[in-house]
């Protein structure tokens, strides 16, 4: 009987709570269970007590009656002065207070509505303002309703000067001036309303509008013009950044605003800018520091980037679940690792954008192109059987076997080749001082009188490769074999000659844009495949197709000057 009345007591506390708002499970009632009952009663199996959830809808049927608050067991245990009986327990010294007991009883009295989706799924819903409030627009409409129900008064209307410098500093972060506070002074001595939509509309219009607001997306963006680890050095993300503003300024559609964020580069017949609006993934912070594994620097970014994602696009932080299915937490493991998988299947490679100018050139540049290869084709109509034919007595050639490297590494530290499935050795990351690489391998070495450099293009190489520098060029110094006989510690040089290539590069000085002071100064030179072997430092094969023409490999050739174990 004295639960039934304190039951009561409660009940008519309400009273006033019900008929004023409705109660909001996940704003009102939710915070309440899980500070108090999740614990005992909550996802974790391990600790959970009597079997009962009170964290999902079915789990709480069983000790609450929607609609019937004497009825149902979750209020009768919270109002309890059986220290038996009472919720929660006193040892957890989390006892709810009348305020609480209040909302939980109008929640229940209200139907005991479960609405446990995060809000960040839950589409929003329009809601209509009681214009009974006044004002001049619907935004009134709810402030005014929100000073009724605090008990405060609207502030008098601002005068003119006052409320030009707050709408100017509201829409576009930025004073007035002097002349421009005058004129809409005297705008409003005459129609206060139409000088305020004139000037809103005035503001909105502006360019620096997108400037003010573009701000708080690239917060959210990580958009940064420094690579941020260790020398800290610029980059070039302006564009990314322009390409924000210019979104607002043109009121671009937010589902669009997402989709070419995300995979603008994945659009059909997709646009330059299109592809600029993918800088919203490349900016996470770049390690350039020497010696560092590219792998797990990019698979940093790569978290970052499920980061930035998941805080921008979807209202969460995805940090719980990168580790582990978090109890509290709307995503599970296997789905963050899901997302993951989808953003880390492309390429890593710097993307390039172009000047008007430069457009209307490689425009003009590939038709050409398209134009002599029809009138080739048109000169010989049997071209594609002369193409097979070519390419069959290609592979008629010996017979070359990849090597595998039981041990891949280069001498300074500063870089980190990897053997690829293929048997392509690759060395990814930015360049350093020193492009030293050695591989060791076991090879069959019966009847073997030459040996094999192929220059092979990638995807996440700048411009595809096959080199590091910035435009993907490269140069090969020299090729050196050593030899070590079973039984024996001393390394053998063994002597190439007669180095050959399918296409080298003019012999000339090496001068170019991104060539070195080092190297300018010590005059090095380029050119053909001899220097391979030459057994200088100041000489190189170079043999660089252009970007856009790195479609096949460059082919080095050199043979020992004996073979190495006569079948």
């Amino acid at each position: 009987m004295r639960n039934v009345v304190a039951l009561l007591s409660i009940l008519l506390i309400t009273v006033g709570i019900r008929a004023a708002e409705k109660v909001d499970f996940r704003r009102d009632v939710r915070p309440i269970l899980a500070e108090h009952c999740f614990a005992c009663h909550g996802p974790d199996e391990q600790t959970r007590k009597a079997k009962l959830r009170l964290d999902t809808k079915d789990g709480s049927l069983a000790a609450v009656v929607p609609g019937k608050p004497g009825e149902s067991e979750l209020l009768k245990r919270v109002v309890t002065k059986d220290a038996d009986e009472v919720m929660p327990p006193p040892k957890h010294d989390k006892p709810l207070n009348a305020k609480q007991v209040a909302t939980l009883t109008a929640w229940v009295e209200q139907g005991a509505t479960y609405d446990a989706g995060h809000w960040a799924f839950t589409a929003p819903v329009k809601a209509n303002p009681d214009r009974k409030a006044g004002g001049a627009t619907p935004l009134d409409a709810f402030i005014r309703a929100r000073l009724a129900k605090e008990g405060l008064s609207p502030s008098p209307a601002a005068p003119p000067e006052v409320l030009i410098r707050r709408l100017y500093l509201d829409v576009i972060g930025l004073p007035p001036t002097p002349k421009e506070i005058d004129k809409f002074v005297a705008a409003c001595a005459k129609d206060r309303p139409a000088a305020v939509s004139t000037l809103i509309d005035t503001l909105l219009a502006s360019p620096r509008y997108g400037e003010k607001w573009a701000r708080h997306w690239l917060d959210v963006a990580r958009y940064s013009d420094s690579n941020g680890y260790e020398k800290d050095l610029p980059r070039d993300m302006w564009v990314y950044r322009d390409w924000v503003v210019n979104a607002f300024n043109s009121d671009m559609p937010y589902d669009q605003f997402l989709i070419e964020q995300l995979a603008g580069d994945l659009l059909p017949n997709r646009t330059q800018e299109q592809l600029i609006a993918t800088g919203f993934l490349r900016n996470s912070m770049i390690n350039e520091e020497g010696a560092v594994v590219p792998e797990q620097f990019r698979t940093d970014e790569m978290f970052d980037r499920m980061d930035a994602l998941g805080k921008a696009a979807f209202g969460l932080t995805f940090q719980c679940c990168q580790c582990h299915t978090h109890k509290y937490d709307p995503l599970t493991h296997s789905e963050y690792y899901g997302l993951f998988a989808f953003f880390n299947d492309t390429y890593e490679a710097t993307s390039w954008v172009y000047s008007p100018d430069q457009l209307k050139a490689i425009a003009n540049i590939r038709t050409k192109t398209a134009a002599v290869e029809a009138k080739i084709k048109k000169a010989r109509p049997e071209w594609a059987k002369e193409l097979e034919v070519w390419a069959n007595e290609r592979a008629k050639g010996p017979t070359w076997t990849p090597i595998v490297a039981t041990e891949l590494a280069s001498t300074s530290g500063l870089n980190h080749p990897t053997q690829e499935a293929d048997g392509t050795i690759l060395t990814l990351g930015h360049m350093t001082s020193r492009s030293d690489i050695f591989a060791i391998c076991e090879p069959d070495t019966k009847g073997v009188t030459g040996i094999r450099f192929e220059i092979l293009t990638h995807g996440d190489l700048r411009f595809g490769g096959p080199g590091r520098s910035q435009l993907g060029t490269w140069a090969l110094t020299e090729l050196e074999v050593l030899a070590q006989k079973p039984g024996e510690k001393k390394w053998e040089k063994l002597k190439l000659v007669d180095a050959t290539a399918d296409w080298s590069e003019g012999e000339k000085k090496l001068e170019d844009e991104w060539a070195s002071a080092s190297d300018k100064e010590k005059k090095r030179r380029v050119g053909g495949a001899a220097f391979t072997i030459d057994g200088s430092d100041l000489t190189a094969w170079r043999a660089d197709r252009g970007a856009g023409r790195r479609n096949r490999p460059s082919v080095l050739v050199a043979r020992f000057e004996k073979p190495l174990d006569p079948p």
